[in-house]
């Protein structure tokens, strides 16, 4: 049975990252893991937890009343955790697990220093890591995803057209041009230059769309070749997206190379959940 795993704190965005979690375990192999994080390593006496975070017991226990609330019969399991919340989170987590994250809104410094919880998971976690931002539009709908000439780009492809089976959602497929300075001086390039650049982009997007329709029959395909920059053509297709997914390259290096400039900034900025897919194991 996978486990989705949720980190939970005392905040709005992390009680909207729970009940997307709960939501998530109406699938019949899902079960819950809510972790809560005093971040309490190291102390110089070994206090009992109800000292270091005397709310912690009931902070839990809300959280797996509030998951039974939005799942009748809900298999729940509710863990106190010492370390601080990414590491916990990280270690915690296996390959067959999913990880949910509450995000905010990010200041110019913390964007500068990704010091986010949500992206620092996202950047190290082993397996699926979802980042919701808050509370679901009622309006929202589709799902999207990025996709370009990579590997890890068909592996988000095909965890989204799944997603879309299962939730009915329409699939909504950006590529955007590997190099926009191309389009943005188009008006400096011989007119064959740009044309034979389009048809290029245009083969990258049939060929990683190739037997999609057989692997996934009964998902409404839309596909768009965007003439912006990447991070902007997903963050503009998703503005009102129910999910939002995205391909991640591993898990060795700088977080910010980990996730790619793409990931990076829509993790960031999205307003919709977004979905980062790790990269299959040994996939360039």
């Amino acid at each position: 049975m996978r486990r989705i795993i949720v980190g939970i704190e005392r905040s709005a965005h992390s009680g909207a990252a729970l009940d997307w979690a709960a939501r998530r375990c109406e699938h019949p192999t899902a079960r819950l893991v809510v972790v809560h994080c005093t971040g309490y390593t190291l102390t110089e006496f070994d206090l009992p937890n109800n000292l270091l975070d005397p709310d912690a017991a009931d902070l839990l226990a809300n959280a797996e009343a509030r998951a039974r609330e939005l799942v009748p019969g809900l298999e729940v399991e509710t863990r106190l955790d010492r370390r601080r919340p990414a590491q916990a989170l990280v270690e915690l987590a296996g390959p067959d697990d999913l990880l949910v994250v509450g995000t905010h809104r990010l200041s110019p410094a913390e964007r500068a220093f990704a010091g986010s919880l949500a992206y620092q998971v996202a950047a190290h976690a082993p397996c699926p890591v979802a980042v919701v931002p808050g509370p679901p539009r009622a309006d929202a709908t589709g799902i999207v995803v990025g996709v370009d000439d990579s590997s890890y780009s068909v592996a988000a492809l095909d965890v989204a057209a799944s997603l879309c089976e299962w939730t009915g959602h329409d699939l909504h497929v950006v590529h955007a041009l590997s190099d926009a300075s191309v389009y943005a001086g188009r008006e400096s390039f011989p007119t064959e230059v740009v044309a034979t650049y389009h048809q290029s982009q245009r083969l990258i997007l049939s060929e990683v769309m190739a037997g999609l329709a057989e692997r996934h029959p009964d998902v409404r395909v839309h596909a768009d070749l965007s003439n912006e920059r990447p991070a902007k053509a997903l963050l503009t297709a998703a503005s009102s997206a129910w999910l939002l997914v995205v391909g991640s390259r591993g898990r060795h290096g700088l977080p910010r190379l980990l996730l790619g400039s793409t990931s990076h900034t829509v993790v960031l900025n999205a307003r919709c959940p977004v979905l980062v897919v790790r990269a299959r194991e040994g996939a360039q």
